[in-house]
């Protein structure tokens, strides 16, 4: 989605990912310099929970079970660590890893509806795929970002998973292990292949009301 917005703003870009994290910059230390720099409206990156101090929202979701599989692969396979899903599940369970996914969620979608309201556009990953466009559309409408047709088109062509790989590749050079790459492929039900009947009915213990929250089966 970050880069489809950056597109928008700067189409003359063509979704470099230079121009992405220096217009809309995630948080960190380092960034805080060009965040402040930047004139107001401002549009942020951030995986923190819902802030009392955030005006104004487009909250992204992701099912939980697959947000661990990405998480594992960007912790542990992108690190050339030797850790199985199953010990890396238990340390993520405990915290290990910082901040667990239902938390996050239902810090957004109960609280953050609460206070919000309307100001609270909450997406489903899964329907940003789905229905690229249409989600496109509505998101740059809510953050006030001007486009056509045209433009929307090219935000999704432009930040088309393999064209980011390659971006990537030019850059760090080839990666041997495609789950290495920071662009694996965002796909949908991937955790199947990764949980057991013991993971699943602990995830679903854990963050079983999150995912009911943000609309997936359980």
């Amino acid at each position: 989605m970050r880069t489809m917005l950056g597109v928008l703003i700067n189409p003359s870009a063509e979704g470099n990912p230079d121009f992405t994290q220096k217009r809309i910059p995630g948080i960190s230390i380092s960034r805080i310099q060009d965040i402040r720099k930047q004139s107001p409206p401002r549009i942020i990156k951030s995986h923190t929970w819902y802030r009392s101090d955030i005006s104004r929202a487009v909250y992204l979701v992701r099912d939980g079970r697959d947000v661990l599989i990405s998480l594992y692969h960007f912790y542990i396979t992108r690190e050339n660590k030797k850790i199985s899903f199953a010990d890396f599940y238990t340390a993520y369970s405990k915290g290990h890893y910082g901040q667990l996914w239902h938390e996050n969620v239902e810090s957004w979608m109960i609280h953050g509806k609460e206070k919000m309201e309307d100001d609270l556009m909450v997406i489903r990953f899964e329907d940003l795929k789905s229905d690229t466009i249409s989600i496109l559309r509505a998101t740059a409408d809510f953050l006030g970002i001007p486009y056509g047709e045209v433009e929307l088109a090219q935000a999704k062509n432009w930040a088309d998973i393999d064209r980011m790989r390659k971006i990537e590749t030019e850059r760090k050079g080839p990666i041997e292990n495609k789950q290495a790459s920071f662009y694996r492929g965002g796909k949908t039900g991937e955790w199947k292949s990764y949980f057991d009947s013991r993971i699943e009915e602990e995830f679903i213990k854990q963050s079983g009301s999150a995912l009911e929250i943000a609309g997936y089966k359980v």
